[in-house]
């Protein structure tokens, strides 16, 4: 597997999860302010623990079972596309109903009162920068695996059902790509240097089976020696 893969896909895992623990506690907060004040209850808090809720239950769950089974069914790179798209598309809802909730402020945070009601103006907006960065992380991941997975399907490899961890995206290269086989000290492997790294593959024969020479003639064809006159006279 490629390295930088598995360790963009663990910054960008890590990432999200600390992006929901944000917006769990700012969307939290947002509900009991609301109450508190006794105004209406902002969309975009509902959505936002919502969301992180659902990420901090499964993406750290999907960093552990990976690391302890790779062949288990949430490791699946199919599975793990579906579902990290799915978390993108929440975080991008969250962000864009708190930029929404945000662009209908018409004065600054900093003029209301009392000061919850200032927190909860700064939490619309830091609501909304969490949920797009969130939405951008997972979905650039996604996005870079996804054309991986094309790229080398073309090729005739196909890993959707394998972990990005057993994945050897190094395989399914063109003929033409693929380099020559080496052996111990370098030089291009003969055919009976590559059967040992080949087994199923037959070397030549060395040296090579004796054949008998056919026969000659006067005109380069092959004479059966039944029809050769004999030169000893007949008595």
């Amino acid at each position: 597997m490629i390295f930088w893969l598995q360790l963009f896909r663990l910054i960008v895992l890590g990432w999200a999860i600390f992006c929901a623990v944000i917006l769990v506690g700012l969307g939290a907060h947002a509900l009991s302010a609301a109450d508190t004040l006794g105004l209406p209850t902002f969309a975009w808090s509902g959505l936002a623990v919502a969301t992180a809720v659902l990420s901090i239950i499964t993406l750290p769950v999907m960093l552990v079972v990976d690391l302890l089974r790779a062949e288990a069914f949430t490791s699946m790179i199919v599975v793990e596309l579906a579902w990290l798209s799915f978390l993108g598309v929440l975080f991008l809802a969250t962000g864009g109903a708190a930029a929404e909730r945000a662009a209908d402020f018409w004065v600054s945070c900093s003029v209301w009162s009392p000061a919850a009601a200032r927190n909860l103006c700064s939490e619309t907006s830091a609501a909304a920068a969490f949920g797009f960065l969130g939405w951008l992380s997972l979905w650039a991941y996604t996005i870079t695996l996804l054309i991986l997975l094309i790229i080398h399907a073309n090729r005739g490899h196909y890993v959707w059902k394998t972990s990005v961890k057993k994945a050897n995206f190094e395989a399914g290269l063109p003929p033409s790509m693929n380099p020559p086989s080496q052996t111990a000290y370098g030089s291009e492997a003969k055919p009976h240097d590559a059967a040992a790294f080949n087994p199923g593959q037959v070397p030549y024969a060395y040296p090579p089976a004796a054949t008998t020479p056919p026969t000659p003639t006067a005109f380069g064809q092959r004479v059966d020696a039944s029809v050769i006159p004999s030169t000893h006279p007949q008595v």
